[in-house]
Order: C-alpha cells, then structure tokens, then sequence
C-alpha cells in the first residue's frame, strides 16, 4: 500500500471521465471525475474512546457540488438566480441525503449538461449589462488583455475558491484570447470574457471541491490548508463559496486555529445566506419533498389541492428558520414549539378563524393539540394515506428518523391491504393491529405502531379530529428508547419526551454530522459524534452551537491519510 498523492489524484481525475466537459476548448484543468467514500454506515460501536483524541473519519479528497450548491455557487458569483441546475438528472441519495461524495459522480449526461449551462450562464453573463458590470473589475483599454488579466485573476479565485495559479492563469489569458470571433455577437472583449467563464465553469476545480493537501503533522494526520478550510466552512453553512472575508481570513492565516476557525462560523451562521443549508437539510430529514404533489381524496377534503401542499412546505421551512436563527433556540424548541406559520390555505387545516391571506403569519396554535414539527400539518399530511391516517408511515418515521433506528423493510410481497371496518374493527388503529397481529410482524411493528397510534387524533390532512367516525381514539402506547420506557397518551405527549430523549438528541447530531461530512459512518466518527454530543447536552443542543461545533472537530480540520492499491 502507499499513499495517495496529489499528482496521483489529478490523474485520476483526468481518467475518471474522460468525456466529461470536452466541450470547454483551452480548459487548463483539464475534463473531471469523481471520488468519494464509502456509502454504508459504519458507525463503531464497539470502537473504544479516550477523551479529546478522536481521529479524524476518512474524506474524500473530491467532492462534486450538488446541484443546490451549484445554483447557490452561480448565483452568489454572478449575483443572479439563474437556477441552472434545473434541467440536470436530481442528484442521488444515501441513507435519505443527497450530498454523498461516493454518489455525486458525472455522467455523460451529466456532463453535457454541465457544458451547456457553463455555455448559457457566460452568454447571460455579457448580454446582462447589470451582472457584467458587476464581475468586471476595469474598464477593457486597447486590446483589453490587461483587464481581462485582472477578470481572470478576480473571478477565477472565487470560481476555484483559491488564487489561480501561474499557470492557470496564464491558460485562462489563451482562453479570452481564443474567445474572439467564437460567438455570433458581442464586442472581442465581450467574447472572450464569455468563453473564460464558459471554461471556468467547466474546471472540475469548479465542479468538485478539491482537496490536495498532504503534508503529515506530529499526529499523522493531514491538516488542511486555508482555502481548503474555508470551502468546507462555506459549503456546510451556505452551501455555496466562500465570500471575500473568508478568503481573506484563509490567506491570512486566520483559519488555522479552531478559535479562528469558530470566529468565521459564528460571523457566517449570523448571515442570511445560513437559511439555505437549514433548508436543505431539514427538507431531507424530514422527507419535506413528500409535501410535493400530495393529492387527497376529494369527496372528504374538498378543499387540499396543490397550493395547501405548497403553503405546508412553506410553513415547515419558515418555522425552522425562525426557531434555528432567530429564536437562536434549540432541538426541544424545533419539536415543541407551538408556534405556527398560517396563511388561508392552513388556517382552516389549524381550526383558526381570521382574515388570513396568501402570506404566511407567525401565528400562536394551542400548545395542548400542536407541539413542533411533527404535529404540523406537512409531517401528517404526508405521512397519510388519499383518504385515511396512515400510522404505520408515522411510526417508521419516528423510529427511523428522529431515533436513528435500524428498521428492515417490509418483505417484498407483504399485502398491505387493512382488514375492512366491521364488527370489532371499528378504527383504523384496530385494523392496523389486526393485519399486524402474526407473530412474524412483531419485531418491528412493536416499534413502529405506538408511535404512529400516538398521531390518530390527526386526520389524512393534518386536522385535529376528537373521534374517528364517531368512534373513540386511542392514541396511547408505550414504546423502549435506548434504557428508558416512554409511555404516551397522544401526540403531545409523545413529542415532548422525544424532544428531551439523548436518544433523539444524538440521532438529530448524527444526521447533521453525515450531512455536513457529505459521506457515511465510519467507525472512526463513533468517538467525535460521542464528544460531539457531550460538548451539546452542555448547551441544551442548541442548533447553532451543534453546527458550530461541527467545524471543530479533526474530521473537519484535518484529512485521514488515504491509502491506494500498488
């Protein structure tokens, strides 16, 4: 075995695919891969842990954006939404999120994709006066080369997220010489400052965030330089580039300290552009794109159509944000918070009277029907069936989501069908009892049906109903988290122990720490998600503080030595 080395990583970055991107003519890095790390989780659980030297978990050295980063990156770059990325293959997901390094590869498709909008994001570019002015630093004078040297030096270094080479640079001056007469219309100048972007947007030190350090410290570990900190900074917290002032802070030195590195995270969890990697991740743990296109039976919801689904999504985005950067609050207020975000499609859904309009309102809901954001009606309308409640559904959520447990699926040729409502079925909890009754679905729906039976007071839309077609409601159960028993009589009751549970707790952190690492468990991460979770019960896990705390661990710091095959 030997390590891997830069060198060795370019090459295999040119190789991996070869005819990603060909179409960028003079691009001086030449067509891009992938890498990545393992997909399966590995947590360690048997791995034993000493206090404050946790090793950092493997990383992959290349990272593809994903199309949310992408977008973010071509908006903050060119200070316009061009939404590129719309038109592109949805990026696959692991284990729920879709920013897993192994997964981010580039297809053919994927690559002519890249091309073509590397090729209509430079054309809107110069044809938009206001976004040219904006990415030009100077005036072009004579055959403009001097400027477009200082063009190339100034939006390759945000576009590459570190100064450009030499000789990047140098192969970037070809490029706008090469621009000239390659377009239908636009000035020389304009051309070639159309074709520099269209290459630049095609450089895999565009479409990856590329790791080369390699130099060992006393630890045998690799720190990572500036720049390299201050992309994973920007990508976990913006999901988008790093600005000018952590690019400053990068050159400076300033990132080569955890206290520096925590100064830079606090000064960007304070900054709107935060909202967008809070969005990203809670619309995947939460499964928010099931809000999408729901339908429900209109016979019995006359009303739920595509803009009460629309308006649910919106409300469950808005109270995250609201408890997360400006309740500064923490993962109990994300699960009891009994505030609302109301419009006139919910209000009838929350039993509220007023004159609400299409505009979302923080609007207070009782605090004895509604407790954060499993009773909101997006979680249980989509986690139900056209015309019924579906606790099944609700249950594997809150095992699987919220308690990190290891559930199998059904079997392939389970029949899903509920026995009809007649004779001592008389609710839909008893007919889920009865189909679940054999002894062979005990295992798992002895975990699954409590938590759900917890929800039956929410009908398929997400309104609180006091019986079931005139039949009483039992919404109690009793289900084992880790060592302690919780026992529950509704929802309420059950979201409020959740909201307290270590368990619950360390699942939410484990979520954010797979999300923010883009890859899987390894058995190495056992030990910095135990100090993780120590460090937070201190804080009351407040959310802030969680995201805060994940920039400084040595897996965020530093990189493992990666080995190759001889």
């Amino acid at each position: 075995m030997k390590r891997s080395t830069p060198r060795m990583l370019l090459a295999a970055l040119a190789l991996s695919s070869a005819a990603a991107c060909s179409g960028a003519a003079g691009d001086p890095d030449g067509p891009d891969g992938s890498g990545g790390s393992s997909a399966v989780d590995d947590p360690g659980t048997d791995v034993q842990c000493t206090p404050g030297v946790a090793a950092p978990g493997p990383m992959p050295r290349l990272t593809r954006l994903t199309h949310a980063q992408y977008d973010n990156t071509i908006r903050d770059l060119f200070g316009k939404d061009m939404r590129a990325s719309a038109s592109f293959l949805a990026d696959p997901a692991f284990e729920g999120f879709n920013n897993n390094a192994r997964a981010l590869t580039v297809s053919d498709r994927l690559a002519r994709d890249y091309r073509r909008a590397a090729e209509a994001i430079a054309e809107d570019a110069v044809v938009d006066q206001a976004v040219l002015d904006s990415i030009l630093p100077c005036a072009p004078e004579g055959d403009g080369v001097a400027c477009a040297r200082r063009f190339i030096q100034q939006l390759g270094k945000r576009v590459y997220r570190r100064p450009l080479t030499a000789e990047q640079e140098e192969a970037y001056v070809a490029a706008f010489a090469r621009g000239n007469d390659l377009f239908e219309s636009g000035t020389p100048f304009e051309q070639g400052v159309r074709h520099v972007i269209e290459v630049m947007l095609q450089s895999p030190h565009f479409l990856y965030r590329v790791e080369l350090s390699e130099e060992l410290d006393g630890e045998q570990i690799i720190p990572l330089d500036g720049h390299e900190v201050a992309t994973r900074l920007s990508y976990l917290l913006w999901n988008s580039l790093p600005d000018d002032a952590l690019l400053e802070a990068a050159e400076g030195g300033a990132l080569g300290t955890p206290a520096g590195i925590e100064a830079e995270a606090r000064r960007m969890l304070a900054d709107p552009r935060a909202a967008s990697v809070l969005t990203d991740f809670h619309d995947q743990w939460l499964q928010v794109s099931r809000y999408d296109d729901l339908m429900k039976d209109p016979a019995l919801y006359p009303d739920f159509d595509a803009g009460v689904s629309s308006a649910m999504k919106a409300e469950t985005r808005r109270f995250i944000e609201h408890v997360v950067l400006e309740m500064e609050a923490d993962y109990e207020a994300l699960m009891t918070s009994s505030i609302g975000f109301v419009n006139d499609r919910l209000a009838p859904i929350y039993g509220l009277d007023g004159s609400f309009t299409s505009e979302l309102v923080e609007t207070p809901l009782d605090p004895g029907v509604r407790a954060g954001l499993l009773t909101q009606a997006g979680f249980l309308s989509s986690h139900a069936f056209f015309n019924k409640t579906s606790p099944i559904h609700r249950g594997v959520f809150i095992q699987r989501q919220i308690l990190c447990a290891d559930l199998p699926d059904p079997p392939a040729n389970i029949d899903t069908e509920l026995p009809p409502l007649r004779g001592e079925i008389r609710t839909t909890r008893d007919q889920v009892e009865a189909h679940t009754s054999p002894e062979a679905c005990d295992f798992c729906h002895s975990k699954i049906n409590p938590p759900g039976f917890a929800f039956e007071h929410f009908d398929a839309v997400g309104r609180y109903r006091a019986d079931e077609g005139g039949e009483p409601i039992d919404a109690s159960g009793t289900i084992k988290v880790g060592a302690t028993e919780l026992r529950f009589d509704g929802a309420i009751e059950l979201v409020t122990q959740l909201a307290q549970s270590p368990v619950a707790e360390r699942c939410y952190l484990t979520n954010w720490y797979r999300y923010g690492n883009a890859r899987q468990l390894s058995p190495e991460d056992a030990c910095t998600i135990e100090e993780l979770d120590a460090k937070l019960v201190q804080s009351g896990y407040n959310i802030k503080e969680l995201l805060v705390a994940l920039t400084q661990t040595k897996t965020f710091r530093y990189r493992a030595v990666e080995e190759v095959e001889q």
